[in-house]
């Protein structure tokens, strides 16, 4: 991003470079886990756009332990990329869906590896219990800790829509319970859900502001093959959005944002043979030259839009 927009925008990779002095690289494992919406406990089907191994390939990893797993990334990253601090991110399905006397073993082993500066664990807001929350925060004394949380969207009729499983409720829950520990919070958003108005994104993001967060994902509607999506979309149910839209739904979101947030993530990717649409997603550096076309074009930044 040019240094311009770098002011504009409070990116995930100046957040790293401000606070550890140089890159720092998140190695994605995948533990194996499930959710309660894919085992019966909320639902069986899951929600109606999630393909659990599209996320970052996983599929060329389950039948590897989370150690190998780690070893491997770090390895990778430091021939490659020259990088030697990491944050280990147990990103696929929920990471906090297990017994917390198995969290701590791998969690544990996560944070001893050499580099290992900081660890991430995605999950969803009503997978916050009590255990989990003694867990954290006795993680959090040992390394930088972030929750990342799957909320999508705060509005409970869209999230029933897309058979989410939890309400707006278990989420504002989830961040005051998470919001007392000295970690940092992340709040996965989708913009382009059935239903959903700009009007609606832009609630989405003027409530985001109004908590105690420290940083946002944003993410395009992805139709994966072999979901409940993809079947509404070859029925013409669902259109998803064009990337110029995306561009000023998300420029939009940004403006709503106060400046000390960060924009962690500003798109997303799936393989290429799961993808069904919308097929500009898989140019990630061309989403974000849209992204920054619309900020020029605006003269906008970050909390332009707080009043």
């Amino acid at each position: 991003m040019p240094a311009d927009l770098e002011a504009r925008i409070y990116s995930f990779s100046r957040f790293l470079r401000e606070k550890y002095g140089e890159k720092v690289w998140k190695v994605a494992v995948d533990a194996g886990f499930t959710c309660p919406n894919r085992d019966g406990h909320k639902g069986a089907g899951g929600c109606i756009y999630c393909r659990n191994d599209s996320f970052s390939r996983m599929q060329s990893t389950l039948n590897i332990d989370v150690p190998a797993q780690i070893k491997a990334g770090i390895e990778e990253a430091t021939a490659r990329r020259g990088i030697d601090k990491f944050i280990v991110y147990f990103q696929s399905s929920t990471n906090t869906y297990a017994p917390v006397p198995l969290l701590r073993e791998l969690f544990l082993n996560a944070i001893s590896h050499p580099g290992v500066v900081g660890l991430a664990v995605s999950t969803r807001p009503d997978c916050i219990s009590s255990e989990v929350v003694e867990l954290l925060a006795e993680l959090s004394a040992k390394t930088d800790l972030w929750v990342e949380l799957g909320l999508q969207s705060i509005h409970d009729e869209t999230l029933a829509r897309i058979h989410r499983g939890h309400s707006f409720l278990d989420f504002v829950k989830a961040v005051d319970d998470l919001s007392r520990l000295p970690l940092r919070i992340c709040v996965h958003l989708i913009i382009g859900l059935p239903g959903e108005t700009p009007e609606m994104i832009r609630q989405t993001a003027e409530a985001m502001a109004q908590r105690p967060l420290h940083e946002i994902k944003l993410h395009p509607l992805l139709i994966l093959k072999e979901t409940a999506l993809a079947a509404q979309h070859e029925q013409g149910e669902i259109e998803p959005l064009t990337l110029e839209t995306y561009a000023a739904l998300v420029v939009d979101f940004i403006e709503r944002m106060p400046a000390h947030m960060v924009m962690q993530r500003l798109t997303a990717e799936a393989p290429r043979e799961m993808l069904l649409a919308p097929l500009w997603a898989l140019d990630k550096h061309g989403v974000r030259r849209a992204i920054e076309r619309e900020v020029l074009k605006r003269d906008t930044w970050q909390g332009k839009g707080l009043t």
